[in-house]
């Protein structure tokens, strides 16, 4: 079996690897990254396990490709350009995307942060390409619990995972010359947009403390945090938790209770952040030593 896969993101390895060590053939289509450590370990791993990677200069080259190696099946993993598929007519190859959001409710570039700041479950479909972004047949989903160290890049690690087991479902279903049932998929039909800065900023006066935690993951560590204004500067928590503590009743939203060795903020809700890493004027700033930069007991966030 020969299958292609069409991407610009490294989080196609772990499937990558699972098919070559079944000793099936696979060809990368890729779509360079603007992160140049992507682009690196990339070529590092193709060259480390042999596969043939064909980079992409112009987006009409997929067209070429596809037509030219007439795969038995491609899988599409974060890939930015829609498809044009009356340009495949002459191409039988099965084309699948692999989308890292439970569908129909996230679709979407940016699922991962959505589910994050929702505090919602993550998830991973696998849906047949169609004329739109993540719009066509599911045929496969799971979702996975979200655990308290997860941040953006650490489930997208995860959800790249747990999609080697979709991958293999399609592809003994294909084998086996069976039909794909189509599934019904989770939640109602939603396009999420690329955050905005609203989307990444702390709203000290309406977001509970878990509201709080769940955008800071998902803010890191693409964005280096959620964001939040200190002393007119902007500044980013990277890491926090909601720690057990007594609070005066009349204390603001936002204010610093305790500098000493931590960094202790109060939410609207009563409950208490304990601060463990911000980004502040350009560097990491551990929290036992904000208090050095202004971070001290009776200032507040905002």
């Amino acid at each position: 079996m020969r299958i292609g896969v069409i991407t610009n993101t490294d989080t196609f390895i772990p499937f990558v690897y699972a098919l070559v060590s079944q000793q099936i053939s696979v060809h990368i289509y890729f779509s360079p990254s603007p992160d140049d450590f992507v682009n690196q370990k990339i070529s590092a791993f193709a060259q480390q396990i042999n596969i043939n990677v064909t980079q992409e200069k112009n987006p009409a080259d997929l067209y070429s490709w596809l037509i030219k190696h007439n795969f038995d099946v491609c899988f599409m993993l974060g890939y930015k350009h829609l498809i044009r598929l009356d340009k495949l007519k002459t191409c039988p190859t099965p084309l699948f995307n692999i989308h890292f959001g439970t569908l129909p409710a996230y679709r979407g570039s940016t699922p991962v942060f959505w589910q994050l700041k929702h505090g919602q479950k993550i998830g991973v479909a696998i849906h047949k390409v169609s004329e739109k972004f993540d719009d066509g047949p599911i045929y496969w989903l799971k979702e996975t619990d979200i655990q308290p160290h997860f941040n953006y890049e650490i489930a997208n690690q995860v959800l790249g995972q747990i999609c080697v087991e979709g991958v293999f479902y399609i592809l003994s279903l294909l084998l086996n010359k069976m039909p794909l049932p189509v599934i019904s998929g989770i939640g109602s039909r939603a396009y999420q947009q690329r955050p905005a800065l609203k989307d990444v900023s702390i709203d000290w006066q309406q977001m509970p403390a878990a509201e709080i935690c769940n955008l800071i993951r998902a803010c890191n560590p693409w964005n280096k945090g959620a964001l939040s204004i200190f002393n007119q500067q902007e500044v980013k928590l990277m890491d926090a938790q909601v720690i057990n503590t007594v609070v005066s009743a009349n204390t603001a939203p936002g204010t610093i209770i305790n500098d000493e060795n931590s960094l202790h903020i109060t939410c609207c809700d009563g409950n208490v952040l304990n601060i463990n890493m911000l980004f502040f004027s350009g560097f990491y700033l551990p929290a036992y030593q904000a208090k050095v930069f202004g971070f001290v007991k009776g200032q507040r966030l905002c």
